[in-house]
């Protein structure tokens, strides 16, 4: 790498408004340039406070010129949108994972562009960017190269463009219906090929657009300028029709006025994510008589209804709990019960199974109030059978709320001083995956809080999702429980029995027991003891059903 790599935009020993000693900056930029070009700083609103690297080897200026620039100087202009909804959130998440771009120069050079925050001690907080050569995609795999955002990037994106004044364009939604099927005649080099052309299909080649894979065959596609619906389904048929496999797929669209109107922005982007959610897996009514047809808007007036009806089924209690065993894998004796979910069809409530129902309280910002009815009608059951513990299911995002965890905590102080007292660890609380925690220190206060009053705390569907292992390493947790998917495979594959068995190991380095889900069979059942799970639940254990006693 040139010399260039070390000269710094500004006085000699000295990094502006760095916030940090000069050991610090100088191991920084070490790692940095190892994959690096160019080194780039900038403030929350994206305008460059800092800048090192082969700036005249890239653009033919040097670094000190763009001090004072935003961030997107850097970038061809198809690009500037891309990287200001980027910007936008990065201090949400902490970093913006690698994103191929392109500089603003005459090659208009590909580059993969990554960020972080960086938190100073007597300082703002500051984007630090770093800007290198594109890797191959089997050592870059977070790098989009076919242009198209994962589905929560994308779903992130939409919430930022909603909240933006010039969103008039809109969100598009398009549909390859069969996909499935045309997948499992390619190869994996010619579904990638029919990927990047659905992609440059989806955009069309114009600026201040980003498109997004929300699901196998299903794509979004936000604009500041306007979506042509009709265009754009003709131009992803005209892109299918290059693979013979999917020359007769039909492509399906629609459109999403992003102008919510009087509606508050918070409600509306918990609207816009539980529409884009069900639009991904694969639920015509998230754009089909959903009151789509009146934008946003329509959606969001929709949910309303929506969620008034699910707040009177959780005040009425228009739900049953079914109990479900979990044992000892060892001698078979019943452990505790899990509390399990079982909705009762309502009128304006068109929520089909327990997973929607979950869903949608989540997105409509009714998860507490769905865990606290569920808490309290295990508890009633509890109180009608002595010799029983039950677990219940919580929200993530119960669990980092601070008013919660207090209401909570007061709860089971009150169960504790009544005369029928109920021992704190015949409560267990598993925390679920179905939505995922922001606010970790939060969290973790709540789950720290609960085991100090003697209520044990499990990770529900450990291996199911990769925010599970995150919750293993920050908490701590007294059991694991185990993806049935992982059961069930262990019997058929070595790979899929190590995989549990390092689970196993996992769960074991943080002092937590294991419980597998879905046991069926007795010879998953001794598999499972064998590779050291402690505890099972499943149907050859009891199916769900009233709690003895209650």
């Amino acid at each position: 790498m040139s010399a260039a790599v070390t000269t710094f935009a500004g006085p000699p020993g000295q990094l502006p408004d760095a916030g940090f000693d000069r050991g610090g900056a100088d191991r920084y930029l070490a790692f940095a340039f190892a994959a690096a070009d160019l080194l780039v700083e900038t403030d929350l609103e994206g305008v460059i406070r800092f800048a090192a690297g082969a700036f005249r080897s890239r653009f033919g200026h040097e670094a000190e010129s763009f001090l004072g620039q935003p961030i997107t100087t850097l970038f061809a202009a198809c690009d500037h949108e891309t990287l200001n909804v980027a910007v936008a959130l990065v201090p949400e998440h902490g970093r913006i994972a690698p994103v191929v771009l392109h500089l603003a120069n005459e090659a208009a050079s590909d580059v993969a562009v990554g960020a972080f925050v960086r938190q100073g001690a007597d300082t703002e907080a500051r984007l630090c960017f770093s800007i290198g050569p594109v890797a191959s995609s089997a050592s870059l795999t977070p790098v989009n190269l076919d242009g198209l955002q994962a589905r929560t990037d994308f779903s992130r994106m939409a919430e930022v463009a909603l909240r933006d004044p010039r969103a008039k364009g809109g969100l598009g939604l398009v549909e390859v219906k069969g996909w499935d099927r045309v997948r499992e005649q390619l190869s994996a080099d010619d579904r990638r090929a029919l990927e990047g052309a659905i992609s440059e299909a989806l955009t069309g080649g114009a600026t201040g657009q980003t498109a997004g894979s929300l699901a196998d065959g299903r794509y979004g596609l936000l604009s500041f300028s306007g979506i042509d619906v009709r265009a754009m389904v003709a131009r992803i048929e005209h892109a299918l029709r290059s693979s013979p496999a999917a020359a007769h797929a039909k492509v399906e669209g629609a459109e999403l006025a992003l102008d919510s109107g009087p509606i508050p922005q918070g409600q509306a982007a918990r609207t816009l994510r539980y529409a884009l959610g069900r639009f991904a897996d694969g639920h015509a009514d998230a754009t089909e008589g959903s009151g789509a047809g009146a934008g946003l808007a329509g959606i969001v007036a929709n949910a309303e209804r929506q969620t008034q009806a699910m707040r009177l089924t959780l005040n009425e209690r228009r739900f049953r709990l079914l109990y479900q065993p979990v044992v000892s894998l060892k001698d078979l004796v019943i452990h505790h019960y899990e509390a399990l979910l079982r909705p009762i069809a309502t009128p304006n409530m068109p929520m089909k199974d327990t997973q929607e129902f979950v869903t949608f309280a989540e997105a409509m910002g009714l998860s507490e109030d769905l865990d606290w009815a569920v808490l309290e009608t295990a508890i009633a059951a509890l109180a009608a059978s002595p010799d029983a513990s039950v677990a219940v299911n919580m929200s993530g995002l119960s669990m980092q709320n601070a008013d919660y965890r207090r209401r909570l905590l007061a709860r089971i102080g009150e169960l504790r001083t009544q005369a029928d007292s109920l021992a704190p660890n015949r409560l267990l609380i598993e925390l679920t995956e179905t939505a995922e925690i922001q606010d970790m220190a939060s969290a973790a206060s709540s789950m720290e809080q609960l085991r100090s009053v003697g209520v044990p705390v499990c990770l529900d569907d450990f291996g199911a999702g990769s925010a599970a292992f995150r919750y293993l390493r920050a908490f701590g947790v007294d059991y694991v429980k185990i993806d049935g998917a992982y059961v069930r495979a262990a019997g058929r594959s070595k790979r899929d029995r190590q995989l549990v068995a390092a689970m196993v190991d996992l769960a074991a380095t943080g002092g937590a027991r294991v419980v597998a889900e879905m046991i069926e069979t007795e010879a998953e059942a001794a598999l499972m003891l064998e590779l050291g799970v402690q505890y099972g639940q499943g149907w050859l254990f009891g199916k769900p059903g009233r709690l003895p006693g209650s």
